[in-house]
């Protein structure tokens, strides 16, 4: 019996592979985005929630409001940023340690004040002759966008000096969205430290396989899900399973192909981050 099991996991997962690579890998790498409407699961009224990864950055500049304010435009759930810290304790929105690739800077994010952040400029990213101007945003400016959309920020904490927690944690207090936002880490310490100053938050454990371990954590931390790279599905399948079982959230990572979002869905996945597929 078990034996069968297997084999049929094993035939869906060769199926969806094979047909995602004939029918949607080839076209979306020559495309931009991709319509949710090439999902099977992606529609309707059991969807799982879409994510914009980095704002909407497949058109627009990464990690930038122009970015997060086109994600809300069409119609993402959610946008996911990424946060670090300055040297004088600020949080500022952008996915790499050091501002070098996207801007016309050079050194490590947290060597920088925010008044010095704030005058490099951004030459990097999709669409950017359109932003000539464009700057590395704060936190603060980047959940603006909440104030006039129903947009859920997702806000992955990266390498930052966790002694600023506290600021975090009221800054989204103060902005009333400390009940609304999603805060994702690959740090477990960074979700231990900040589930006390943030009770009320809702969580994701960022991995690339789970296991049992990382479910386990989950749980102990509470009001905290599992956010996996779905590429490392195969991988994952029992601890999807057990993650189900015990009522934890379970979100994928990066998919920007329709049939691996489904794929993904079928094995409890409720929030997909993507680069490409849109609402």
């Amino acid at each position: 019996m078990k034996n069968k099991k297997s084999l049929k996991v094993f035939i869906i997962i060769l199926s969806v592979i094979i047909l995602s690579l004939a029918v949607i890998s080839v076209p979306s790498k020559l495309m931009p985005t991709v319509k949710s409407s090439m999902s099977f699961t992606l529609k309707g009224e059991n969807a799982p929630k879409l994510a914009a990864h980095r704002g909407l950055s497949s058109l627009y500049p990464q990690n930038t409001v122009p970015a997060i304010e086109q994600a809300a435009e069409y119609g993402f759930w959610g946008f996911e940023i990424d946060i670090h810290t300055t040297k004088d304790g600020e949080w500022v929105v952008i996915h790499n340690d050091t501002v070098d690739d996207m801007t016309d800077g050079t050194g490590a994010v947290s060597s920088f004040t925010l008044e010095e952040i704030k005058k490099l400029s951004i030459d990097n990213g999709n669409g950017i002759k359109d932003y000539p101007d464009l700057r590395i945003p704060t936190l603060k400016e980047a959940l603006a966008v909440c104030e006039s959309s129903d947009i859920v920020p997702i806000i992955e904490v990266k390498e930052c000096d966790t002694q600023y927690f506290p600021v975090l944690a009221k800054l989204l207090k103060t902005e009333k969205l400390d009940q609304k936002a999603v805060i994702i880490s690959f740090e477990k310490e960074y979700l231990e430290k900040l589930r006390p100053l943030l009770p009320e938050t809702e969580m994701m454990f960022l991995v690339h396989a789970p296991t049992k371990e990382n479910i386990d954590f989950c749980l102990k931390n509470g009001n905290t899900g599992i956010d996996y790279n779905h590429k490392d599905l195969y991988k994952s399948i029992s601890a999807l399973r057990y993650a189900k079982e015990n009522g934890v959230k379970i979100g994928a990572w990066t998919v920007d192909n329709p049939l691996y979002a489904d794929f993904a869905v079928h094995f409890g996945a409720e929030l997909i981050t993507t680069n490409k597929i849109l609402p």
